[in-house]
Formats: structure tokens, C-alpha cells, sequence
């Protein structure tokens, strides 16, 4: 585009500076011719105010009074060539022009206008007709990369490639980074730019240039924006459903209408295979994520537990892992009180995990712990448990850790623990029985006191596990193992 020092260098038009010489670097967008005495209502933001002082006033002050009526307009110069009954310009508007930083040029009353203003509408046009080639060329390499590469960061990486840029989107609430390019240039930190990305995506596009700025950034920059923001919102409708699916399946396996091992296959395909657990959350405030937008948040992009809403609360299943509970707290706040349960069993069953949950999160909010899990807080132990329920608690609490590792692992801890108690805690006998080293025998037994935290070789071990096989065995929880 063209400014105002680019049309004082074009010799032909023998303009000269007159005042306002700081202003010289405004861009110029269109050129009026105007002898009216009000030209201000008659231009518009950027055009260079061409005439031949027939509409300038001859008192001094009134020609201030003139020119910063036409300073507001937002013009970008005036050009004067007056004719031969023209007032004089007076020092008083010369200096107004310096002081308000806007430049006026003279030129010979025999100055073509039309002359001039062919080379601004030129520049205007040529302007315009790179913005549109930018244009163009961004939206065909967007093309392009949607054919080439299956997810965001390798198209990123497309575009930043063919436009000469480094480019990531980040979190605008973290500062964490969503999707980062390949390309990446070191750049000190006030000369990337930050454009933020319209829509509900609350992210930046975060930029760098490796070049100089080009005449067509702004509508490249406006372009790539807009392109971005409708990758987002069409990546965040998918996250939508993913949890619409999630809370769906979790209500089915709640409701008992699904079992727990036919859902595992799915639950793989969302990559939650392993142990798992379920976590009853109690929202805290303040935090950065409400709890209906928590599967948008940049940490849960790759994988997301399986959350549903169930009166004020979030029901979670997830892998056990601990930065999954700091995330949760992190993006519910820190006041966010998290319960979580005992390895979900086939035997004990998803529902008896959804209610260690949530005796754990009471607890944790008793305690004002921010996670507990279930069984840290020791409530007692049932002798004889009156229900189905009070079995399934006790065979979750003490056997569901051995329960899911013999059955990702292909293991017989529970079957080595049962042997053991059977046989009085003999090593040996034990050892037989199983038709194992007894070197091996203690291997599985320290194994059982890891993934459960009690000794199976201590009075209160043997009572706990042996009430608890008991009540398994009584109600077929595990009648297939022997």
C-alpha cells in the first residue's frame, strides 16, 4: 500500500513536504479532489485530500480551525497546488500540521489530480490484488494439507511451511500449547504475535515472522484466523459427542443394562485400557473449566475420561493415575474435593466402584483432603456382611486389586492367596499345592501386599482377606476361580 513518503518519492509529481513531516509513513487508500469548504464530509478514513485551496479559509485561525476538522476525518495528507487567487497558508496552520502530525504537500497549481490519483488507485488496486493472491494461496494450501495430513498438527505445519511462519495454537487460559507446528523459529517473546481466535475455542493463534511484515498480512493474518477457529469448533463438536457417548455408556453400565467386560472393548477404543477407576468429583468454584465444558480442556485433548453429571456431581471413569486427578483439580479449581475408587473388577462390577467413589469423596470432604481414595480412611471392618452389597464392598476393598491384575496380566494372585490361606499360611504346603518354587510363592505374596496395602502374613491379613474371599465365594462373585 501506498504512504505518503512513497508518493513525495515518485519524482514526476514533484511534491514537496511542507509540514507534518512526521506523519509521512501514513497509508494512503484512496485520493478526493475537493475545493468544497468542508471537506470533511466528504472523505473518508485514509484519503489523501487533494485541492486547489478554493474551500481554505483566509484567516489564520480559521485555517486551523479548517485543518483539524479535516485531522478528524482521518485523512491521510492534504496535497495543495494553489491557483493564483488561493489564500496563503498561513504559519499558524503550518504549525498545527506539525503538531498534530499531518502532512501536507504542495505541488504546482498545474499538477494533474487525475495524474495523481492514478497512482494511488494503481497502488490501491495492486494492494488489493495481493491480499486476494494471499488469500488464494492460503485457502489453496489449506486444501491441500487437508488431502496430505489427517490431523491438525501436520496441516499446522503445512501452512506454516508454504507461508513462511512459525504458527501453534495456545490454551488463552494456561498458556499451554494445543497444536504447535513443526517449523519453529527462535524468537525473542514481545516479537510473537498473539491473534485471538474467535468462536468458543478461548485459544491464540500465537505467530512468527521470519521475514519482514508484507502488504498482505492483515487479510492472510484474518484468513488463517478464520480458517483455524472453524478447525477448532469442528474438533470441539467432536469432543461433544465423544462425552454424550460417555455419559451414555457409563448411565447404561449404571443402570446395570451393559456388564462391565462387554464395555471394555469400547472403553479400549477411547484408550482406557489397563485398570481403571471410577472418581465421584465435587466441582470446586472459581475454576478455569465448568464442569459441562471439562472435555475441552487442553489436557483432556488426548485422551478423556468418561465423565457423566449426576446431581452436582461429575462421575468419572478413568485410568488410576494421579496427574489425571491433579488435571481434574486443576481445571475445577482447587477447592475441588475428588474420591476415587478401588480397581473396577469384573467381579465386584462398575457399580459397586461408582459407591467406593463417592464413600470416598464424602470422606475426602470430612477430611478436607483434595483426593482420597477408597479405603484410606479405614471405616472398620464388616464380620458378616447382610447383603449382596456388603459382599461386593468387602471383595472390591481387599480382592479387587488382585482381581484386575490377574485378569490384565494373565496372574494367579488370587488364586496364590487363597492357597495360602487354605493351607494356614504354609509355605510350603502352599508351594505344593500350586506346584510353584516357594521363592516364586513370596514374589506373588509381596505382589499382593503391594497392589493392596496389607500383609497377607500378619493376624489382621489373614482375618481381612479370608472374611472377604468368604463373602466372595458365598455369593459366586468369583465362583470360577478356585
Amino acid at each position: 500500500m501506498l504512504t505518503v513518503q512513497d508518493l513525495l518519492a515518485i519524482d514526476v509529481l514533484k511534491l514537496r513536504a511542507i509540514a507534518g513531516l512526521t506523519g509521512t509513513g501514513r497509508t494512503i487508500t484512496w485520493a478526493h479532489a475537493v475545493d468544497l469548504p468542508d471537506p470533511w464530509r466528504w472523505v473518508s478514513p485514509g484519503d489523501l485530500v487533494m485541492t486547489t485551496c478554493g474551500g481554505i479559509p483566509f484567516d489564520a485561525d480559521e485555517q486551523v480551525s479548517w485543518l483539524e476538522q479535516l485531522v478528524q476525518s482521518n485523512a491521510s495528507a492534504l496535497v495543495v497546488a494553489p491557483r493564483d487567487d488561493a489564500p496563503e497558508l498561513s504559519d499558524l496552520m503550518l504549525d498545527a500540521a506539525d503538531r498534530l502530525l499531518f502532512p501536507i504537500l504542495r505541488g504546482s497549481f498545474e499538477l494533474e489530480f487525475v495524474k495523481l490519483s492514478h497512482y494511488v488507485i494503481e497502488s490501491v488496486l495492486q494492494a488489493q490484488r495481493e491480499r486476494f493472491n494471499a488469500s488464494e494461496r492460503l485457502f489453496q494450501t489449506y486444501a491441500e494439507a487437508l488431502r496430505k495430513e489427517p490431523d491438525m498438527a501436520g496441516r499446522l505445519s503445512i501452512l506454516a511451511s508454504t507461508l513462511d511462519l512459525s504458527l501453534s495454537i495456545e490454551d488463552a487460559v494456561s498458556g499451554a500449547a494445543i497444536v504447535d507446528s513443526a517449523t519453529a523459529y527462535k524468537t525473542a517473546p514481545e516479537r510473537l504475535e498473539r491473534i485471538p481466535i474467535g468462536g468458543r475455542t478461548r485459544a491464540h493463534l500465537v505467530m512468527a515472522r521470519k521475514g519482514e511484515r508484507t502488504q498482505s498480512d492483515p487479510i492472510l493474518v484474518r484468513s488463517l484466523v478464520g480458517l483455524l477457529g472453524v478447525e477448532l469448533e469442528r474438533l470441539m463438536i467432536q469432543r461433544d459427542l465423544q462425552r454424550d457417548e460417555g455419559s451414555a455408556l457409563l448411565r447404561s453400565l449404571l443402570a446395570n443394562e451393559t456388564e462391565f467386560s462387554l464395555a471394555r472393548p469400547i472403553l479400549a477404543q477411547r484408550g482406557l485400557a489397563g485398570t481403571l477407576v471410577s472418581v465421584a468429583i465435587k466441582p470446586g468454584i472459581n475454576g478455569p473449566w465448568a464442569a459441562d465444558e471439562l472435555h475441552q480442556a487442553p489436557v483432556f485433548h488426548r485422551a478423556s475420561p468418561l465423565l457423566l453429571s449426576d446431581n452436582y456431581l461429575l462421575i468419572a471413569l478413568c485410568h488410576d493415575d494421579n496427574e489425571i486427578f491433579d488435571a481434574l483439580r486443576g481445571c475445577l479449581g482447587q477447592s475441588t474435593a475428588i474420591g476415587v475408587s478401588g480397581p473396577i473388577a469384573t467381579a465386584t462390577g462398575f457399580r459397586e466402584s461408582v459407591r467406593q467413589a463417592r464413600l470416598a469423596l464424602m470422606q475426602a470432604q470430612e477430611l478436607d483432603a483434595g483426593v482420597l481414595r477408597y479405603g484410606e480412611a479405614e471405616t472398620g471392618l464388616i464380620m458378616a456382611p447382610k447383603s449382596l452389597a456388603e459382599a461386593r464392598a468387602l471383595v472390591g476393598r481387599y480382592l479387587g486389586p488382585l482381581i484386575e491384575h490377574d485378569r490384565t496380566q494373565r496372574a494367579a494372585l488370587l488364586a496364590t492367596l487363597m492357597a495360602f490361606l487354605e493351607n494356614d499360611g504354609n509355605w510350603k504346603a502352599t508351594a505344593l499345592d500350586l506346584d510353584i518354587h516357594r521363592q516364586t510363592l513370596v514374589y506373588r505374596l509381596k505382589l499382593v501386599e503391594q497392589l493392596t496395602g496389607i500383609k497377607p502374613t500378619t493376624t489382621q491379613g489373614i482375618a481381612r482377606y479370608w472374611i472377604a474371599i468368604q463373602a466372595g465365594k458365598n455369593t459366586e462373585l468369583f465362583d470360577d476361580t478356585p
